[in-house]
């Protein structure tokens, strides 16, 4: 259904979802929209209120979630295979690694030169 109406499937790093390396492996979870969305909210099996108490007042990176770059990366590079023009959507948190600003920078760079 998702295919049939250009909707992506939303890669999300939340709580309770496994690790973005790992989502993005499943079986047609990259093929639906030729366009991609991720959401970096927290590491896996992080509760909300555990990352507001460490990485407050988001300063500063302090514990990078290299899988959930992986995946991220991964999506932006696939959609591009694919169709060299297409976007990818991808939203970060100051809650997962405890500054969003130095986590796109990193995810940018490792996306980048990875062409």
């Amino acid at each position: 259904m998702l295919r049939r109406n250009h909707v992506a499937r939303v890669i999300n790093s939340w709580e309770a979802r496994p690790p973005m390396d790992e989502q993005v492996e499943l079986a047609g979870a990259m093929d639906t929209a030729d366009f991609g969305v991720a959401r970096l909210l927290l590491k896996p099996g992080r509760r909300y209120q555990e990352a507001v108490r460490m990485f407050s007042p988001y300063e500063t990176l302090r514990e990078p979630c290299e899988s959930d770059r992986r995946g991220a990366a991964f999506l932006a590079r696939h959609k591009r295979s694919i169709k060299p023009a297409s976007k990818t959507f991808i939203y970060v948190n100051n809650r997962l690694e405890g500054n969003a600003l130095e986590t796109i920078q990193s995810l940018a760079a490792e996306i980048l030169g990875a062409q």
